[in-house]
């Protein structure tokens, strides 16, 4: 081999070695490459999000258990079947303090930003709350008819009975929702703007419904259970060229502690033993 070559198959190394080391960047650096399942954490309190796939945020918990099946947004910008947002492409991300994610998604016609910050109430308090900070912007050339829609699913205490009511009307809009399982519940409101369309309804009508239904608006039923039972919302808005839309939401989730088997069994033999001995101090 002549120097000549030598040195020509020295660069191409070389090169190859920088365009692998950029490449690897890309993969491991949030906002530039692949992202994998996001954590959050905060005082108690732990969230996931997966951000390449419609699960979602999939993960919520509180006093270590997960009460939350799915929850994530969907879109449309015609009459056709809605898409979850990650099918936009381009996605872009950020992590803060491990308690903020805020993911960018964005084509040649759409920006959608979602902003996460957890809040937890405290280790062992069983209450966290959850901000939603979502902007959509019209890139293209003229106005954009999006329809934008939230769909969450969550299974409170995993017991598969609860019941949920939106409350608000056709005209005036939806503003706030409820969930509970006993003492326990999920609630969110939303600051601004209000959704034009909500639904309650037991699993998985209304997923199957934003997966198959072109031109889906949802029906406007405000309650649901007890059983598996989800709750939708969903904003129609025409945006004009350069425009975009502000959507402010704030989650609150309060568990009632249940304490664990062995725990009630300590208590009651407890209370048996201080019953038995004030029995024999007044005989």
């Amino acid at each position: 081999m002549s120097i000549h070559q030598a040195d020509v198959l020295s660069r191409k190394c070389v090169a190859s070695l920088g365009a692998w080391l950029v490449l690897t960047g890309m993969l491991l650096l949030p906002g530039h490459g692949i992202a994998q399942p996001v954590t959050l954490t905060d005082a108690g309190s732990s969230a996931t999000i997966d951000l390449l796939s419609g699960a979602g945020m999939n993960n919520w918990s509180v006093l270590g258990q997960n009460q939350l099946m799915q929850q994530w947004f969907w879109y449309r910008t015609d009459n056709g079947v809605a898409q979850p947002i990650n099918t936009i492409g381009g996605l872009t991300y950020n992590l803060y303090n491990n308690n903020e994610v805020d993911a960018i998604y964005q084509n040649s016609q759409l920006s959608i930003e979602i902003d996460y910050l957890l809040s937890g109430g405290g280790v062992g308090s069983g209450n966290a709350d959850m901000t939603e900070t979502i902007t959509a912007k019209n890139l293209s050339g003229g106005p954009l008819n999006l329809n934008f829609y939230e769909y969450s699913y969550f299974d409170l205490l995993q017991s598969g009975n609860n019941n949920v009511t939106i409350f608000g009307s056709p005209g005036s809009g939806y503003y706030h929702v409820q969930q509970s399982s006993g003492s326990t519940a999920i609630q969110e409101a939303i600051t601004s703007p209000n959704a034009n369309y909500a639904e309650a309804a037991n699993f998985n009508q209304t997923l199957n419904e934003l997966n198959t239904q072109s031109g889906l608006m949802l029906n406007n039923n405000t309650t649901a259970g007890p059983g598996n039972v989800t709750w939708a919302f969903q904003w129609d808005q025409t945006i004009a060229a350069g425009d975009q839309l502000d959507i402010f939401k704030d989650k609150t989730l309060s568990i009632a502690e249940v304490p664990e088997p062995s725990t009630v069994a300590i208590i009651a033999l407890g209370a048996g033993a201080l019953g038995l001995a004030l029995r024999r101090k007044l005989s």
